[in-house]
């Protein structure tokens, strides 16, 4: 028989390994998707040692949901009717709460203009080095995107095409296999799009990039800032 010490012992042991697996071991994400008009079809599988789990998407499963919408706004409808008329001999009682809320509300403390501009200049730097650190941490063993995009304004296509070229560029100075097709259609409203990547994820990676981060200067003050004003 184990005494009540070893039994806490071992427990700890366990609970040390665990920890150490999940943080040096590997997880492993797939994604490939493929949309297509209304059609949404492909896998999502994430592996972490001997376990997986995977989601598989079929276009029927988009013509089945688009039905459930369609029966929960019918019943969405009746219970709107049903409360307008219950809503009716409680108008006094509604009004009264609204009237203390706005008090409440106007009571309330909030940021000036000068507290937002000083937030963006002390989170700015912090935040471009966390999404920094964040895309070198990840592994893309490989990765593609095709998009063909159009809107009924050919203006506001090409001002989409102009930002996901900036986008997709930015992606590819980080991860080096990474590709992308970009079908601006100005004539056209479309949107279909082919998605595939594979992505080994560490998170013991992470963790000095969020440390860096949470103990920054101009976060902390921001976090204070935030606290001092809400609470």
């Amino acid at each position: 028989m184990f005494t009540a010490i070893q039994v806490v012992q071992v427990a700890a042991l366990v609970i040390i390994l665990l920890a150490l697996l999940v943080l040096f071991c590997a997880i492993d994400l797939i994604v490939d998707l493929k949309k297509k008009d209304r059609d949404i079809s492909g896998r999502i599988v994430v592996k972490w040692l001997f376990l997986s789990y995977s989601k598989v998407f079929y276009p029927a499963e988009s013509e089945s949901s688009a039905s459930k919408k369609n029966g929960d706004a019918g019943k969405k409808e009746e219970m709107e009717k049903s409360g307008h008329i219950n809503a009716s001999h409680e108008g006094t009682e509604s009004e009264e709460k609204i009237t203390n809320e706005a008090k409440s509300t106007k009571k309330k403390k909030e940021l000036k203009a000068k507290d937002l501009i000083k937030i963006f200049y002390d989170v700015k730097k912090p935040l471009l080095r966390l999404f920094k650190g964040t895309m070198r941490s990840l592994r893309l063993r490989c990765g593609r995107c095709d998009v063909a995009f159009g809107f009924p304004d050919p203006a506001d296509t090409g001002v989409l095409c102009g930002f996901l070229f900036g986008a997709f560029g930015s992606l590819h100075h980080y991860w080096q296999t990474f590709s992308y097709f970009l079908e601006p259609r100005f004539d056209d409203k479309v949107l279909d799009l082919e998605f595939m990547a594979d992505v080994r994820v560490r998170i013991y990676r992470f963790i000095p990039t969020f440390l860096r981060f949470a103990l920054d200067r101009g976060v902390l003050r921001t976090g204070w800032l935030l606290v001092r004003t809400y609470r």
